[in-house]
């Protein structure tokens, strides 16, 4: 029988005493009509993939490592052309194959970003802040903490100057921000401060659909959903149902797991008290390598 080290005993047992090794695992899942490409970029630590293929009714499980910060969303319409390069009507990475290695661009879908065994806590938001592509909905295992989603087809209630189309119709409604880049829509310069960053009618369609989703910097919404480190989440796209602790657009507003400034300080790095401004400093200021627009 083979000896195990006593030091590589030591090592693991270290590790995982440790932290390194987070005892989270996100499950995304498709009920879809049609096959989706799941995103996942890390800002922070890697996942095992960056890229995958799920066909109506499959799932797959990530281990979520420790400390990781990062995105989901997933691509539609994707294929091969005839020199073998993929792309996506939504959501395209532009790598020219299914995994996204390298960097990112902002696209107009549905995100949801995490921060997994941030000061042994976890969050999520669900972001329409570029645009919307697909229902979601995030259901975490702990049933003390709270589900969140956007179950609403903002695509048939999109302004025509918002909607994006593809040959096979429309697929997506892009936010007035990623449309125009104008000041007043990005709330950046002289409208970069909550006096004169006001919501657009644009962002209130948003906001009336699904008002647990982050949409703008200074939103009223409690858009920060907070839990602890060991629980597992599933995220599902095109969801037929909604669990009765689950924020949706029918809901009231919840209010988030831990709402203090003392605590939402280790789980987003930020002195901000307000919660729906905690992701403009996730997005602008910790990932400013990654191109914005088109």
């Amino acid at each position: 029988m083979t000896k195990r080290s006593p030091l590589i005993l030591l090592l693991a047992s270290h590790l995982f005493v440790s932290g390194v090794f987070s005892n989270s695992i996100i499950t995304i899942e498709n009920k879809c009509n049609n096959t989706i490409w799941p995103v996942i970029f890390s800002w922070r630590s890697q996942v095992s993939t960056t890229g995958f293929t799920l066909k109506t009714g499959e799932e797959r499980a990530i281990n979520a490592p420790s400390s990781w910060y990062g995105l989901i969303s997933a691509r539609t319409l994707c294929s091969n052309d005839s020199t073998g390069n993929f792309s996506c009507a939504t959501g395209d990475c532009e790598s020219g194959e299914i995994e996204c290695p390298g960097t990112y661009k902002w696209s107009p879908v549905t995100y949801v970003i995490f921060r997994i065994d941030d000061g042994q806590i976890n969050s999520y938001i669900i972001s329409l802040e570029f645009g919307y592509n697909l229902p979601l909905t995030v259901v975490p295992s702990n049933p003390a903490c709270i589900s969140s989603g956007c179950m609403v087809d903002l695509n048939k209630t999109c302004p025509n100057d918002l909607k994006e189309f593809s040959r096979r119709g429309l697929v997506a409604c892009k936010s007035a921000c990623r449309q125009s880049a104008s000041d007043e829509n990005c709330c950046t310069n002289y409208f970069k401060y909550k006096q004169t960053c006001k919501p657009t009618p644009y962002v209130q369609n948003f906001d009336r659909a699904c008002p647990s989703a982050y949409s703008y910097p200074f939103s009223g919404n409690n858009s920060t959903f907070t839990c602890t480190n060991s629980t597992d989440y599933v995220i599902t796209f095109c969801p037929s149902s909604i669990p009765n602790t689950t924020s949706s657009s029918m809901a009231p507003l919840p209010q988030p797991k831990h709402n203090s400034l003392r605590k939402l300080k280790p789980i987003l790095g930020t002195t901000f008290i307000a919660t729906t401004s905690l992701l403009r400093p996730i997005i602008y200021h910790e990932a400013q390598h990654i191109k914005r627009y088109d």
